[in-house]
């Protein structure tokens, strides 16, 4: 697998916060879609999310927002429920819901670990003088949940990816594994800040903002296929992603066409998992990169092939995404 703590000089940023750093490293999964089912089905998720994953008795915060409001209304962890049952008479208009939890965690900042996640409609952005309504329904929407790595990560998001489809009707996710000092949550947020002052931090800040940027403006679904983030080892596609064409053939014909391009999983509802070994993202990751389906495409350190291998792809940026 890809992990952060392997590209980044970990121990001598930590010296830097002042921290004596020890890996912790935290899974977590990023999901789209095209059309948000509500702030029920999107708690229903985290709440799911969190018994699947083991968490529920460890989750300290929960909350909801409301389409005019910035704020963050809280609850408590116990009377989220109530979110999933549609009983809180403020929250029926509520726009994203949030779930979070932590754990005690030494050698990262404030000793902690921080897990769980958010779902919510992309309805809206802020201009200069407020909102700035964006066309629909249907509202795109996003969501992600983060977890320690207690157990087999793939599975894990295997199953969340299933939770997904079932009660979002997810369309494209991918999951990801960051060590706790490289900020899984921002990953996913948007928001960016180098880790230090060298070249990679702002490159790694600068693909978090680009990304966010392009979700909000709703350019990862061309009408050529939905755009990945990167390729990782497990990725959620939709028939949508047929649309896609790697060397004049649908995507999903092309992954199917040959061994060393991945396993591809119906799920039903029309969605598929995704999911490769470090030596087939090697593989395939610069081909997707060639056809402009790739966001994203920096180097890599694979922590599963020997001597952590490396590839070595250069950024493609594909046409009308951010450079």
């Amino acid at each position: 697998m890809f992990v952060t703590s392997d590209i980044f000089d970990c121990p001598t940023i930590g010296r830097f916060r002042d921290l004596d750093w020890r890996e912790h490293l935290l899974g977590g999964v990023d999901i789209k879609g095209t059309n948000w089912p509500g702030y029920q089905a999107g708690a229903r998720f985290l709440l799911e999310a969190s018994e699947r994953c083991g968490l529920v008795h460890e989750m300290r915060y929960a909350g909801y927002n409301r389409p005019d409001e910035v704020r963050t209304r809280n609850i408590l962890p116990k009377s989220f429920g109530r979110l999933v049952r549609g009983e809180l008479s403020g929250a029926k208009d509520a726009s994203s819901v949030l779930l979070k939890g932590g754990r005690s965690a030494e050698g990262t900042y404030g000793r902690t670990i921080y897990f769980g996640g958010q779902a919510g409609a992309i309805r809206q952005r802020r201009g200069p003088t407020g909102p700035i309504p964006v066309a629909g329904p249907p509202w795109r929407f996003s969501a992600d949940f983060v977890f320690p790595l207690d157990e087999d990560p793939v599975k894990l998001a295997s199953d969340l990816f299933r939770l997904s489809v079932d009660i979002l009707g997810a369309e494209y996710g991918y999951h990801f594994v960051r060590d706790a000092l490289c900020g899984p949550w921002f990953y996913t947020y948007g928001i960016s800040a180098p880790l230090d002052y060298k070249p990679l931090s702002y490159a790694d800040a600068r693909e978090v903002e680009d990304w966010a940027e392009l979700v909000k403006k709703g350019g990862i679904w061309s009408s050529d296929g939905p755009m990945f983030r990167d390729l990782f080892q497990v990725n959620l596609l939709s028939q949508r992603h047929g649309a896609a064409r790697v060397n004049g053939v649908g995507l999903l014909d092309w992954i199917a066409a040959q061994p060393g391009r991945g396993q591809l999983d119906d799920i039903g509802q029309g969605r598929m998992l995704w999911t490769l070994t470090d030596a087939e993202m090697v593989a395939v990751r610069p081909v997707l990169n060639a056809a402009g389906l790739l966001v994203s495409c920096r180097p890599r350190v694979y922590r599963d092939l020997p001597n952590r291998g490396q590839d070595e792809v250069t950024a493609h940026p594909p046409a009308g995404s951010p450079s």
